[in-house]
């Protein structure tokens, strides 16, 4: 190796005066020299503290706490009724968690592998069959969408191993809504096709693919059947800079479910 690397240098040193002449190492010479060092492999453990740490850089939205009026006198049963809360300081995530970087997680050992089919309460056959396909964690054009298909105890275990933990109901709706209780996370305007991914003229042409017969939510396209990308819609971000707090996927968050508050 040491007799190849002077040739190379000599030959890339070549110009108008002759080189100095160099002195080959003999074989003893070439047996003392030193090893090249091996590169280190890292540990278990020391991937996964890399990929935490990559995890905890995710840009965050600092939200200042107070107080607000949470629930809806016009919505469903379980918003009802509108209530004073009050929460204190916190941060959130600038968007929803990717299947890239849920998939970090996965590769560092500290979390299990979104699935690759759907599961809830009396869930039917013909139903898992039908919506599994859409599931984002094994599709490689699919790195930059929000991970699905986990259940509550993987969404903790993601964020904890984030070092960071999933919101109480009453801090994701005061991220949505504010002290000033905004209808929408835009504000008071009607939900359009350049605000979020819900169901326009697309949702309803691709719902008659699978025989389902669906009511859409404004005119025209958002430009997604199913999944966007994180962000695809900055038009509909809250004041504080918060992305996809309406539309896209369903989020989970540290509180109970319950039929009231």
């Amino acid at each position: 190796m040491a007799l190849l690397l002077t040739l190379a240098i000599c030959v890339a040193a070549a110009c108008a005066e002759p080189p100095p002449r160099v002195k080959v190492p003999i074989r003893e010479e070439i047996q003392q020299q030193p090893q090249e060092t091996q590169a280190k492999v890292p540990t278990r453990e020391e991937i996964q503290q890399q990929a935490r740490e990559t995890a905890s850089k995710t840009p965050m939205v600092p939200l200042a706490g107070g107080t607000f009026q949470m629930g809806s006198n016009t919505g469903k049963p379980d918003e009802k009724p509108v209530h004073s809360v009050t929460v204190t300081t916190f941060e959130m995530d600038l968007t929803e968690v990717t299947v890239a970087a849920y998939s970090k997680c996965v590769a560092a050992g500290g979390c299990t592998a979104a699935s690759d089919t759907v599961d809830w309460k009396g869930i039917e056959d013909n139903e898992r069959k039908l919506w599994s396909p859409y599931c984002n964690q094994d599709k490689s054009d699919r790195q930059n969408h929000p991970v699905n298909c986990v259940d509550w105890a993987q969404a903790d275990t993601y964020c904890r191993w984030a070092g960071k933990r999933l919101p109480t109901e009453e801090e994701w709706e005061f991220a949505a809504r504010g002290t000033a209780g905004r209808l929408y996370p835009w504000g008071e305007a009607p939900p359009g096709p350049t605000l979020l991914n819900a169901c326009g003229d697309e949702c309803v042409a691709f719902a008659k693919t699978l025989g389902k017969d669906w009511q859409k939510m404004f005119d025209g396209s958002d430009g997604f059947e199913t999944t966007a990308p994180v962000g695809s819609f900055p038009a509909g971000k809250t004041p504080e800079g918060l992305l996809d707090m309406a539309g896209n996927v369903w989020e989970w968050t540290s509180s109970g479910y319950s039929k009231d508050y």
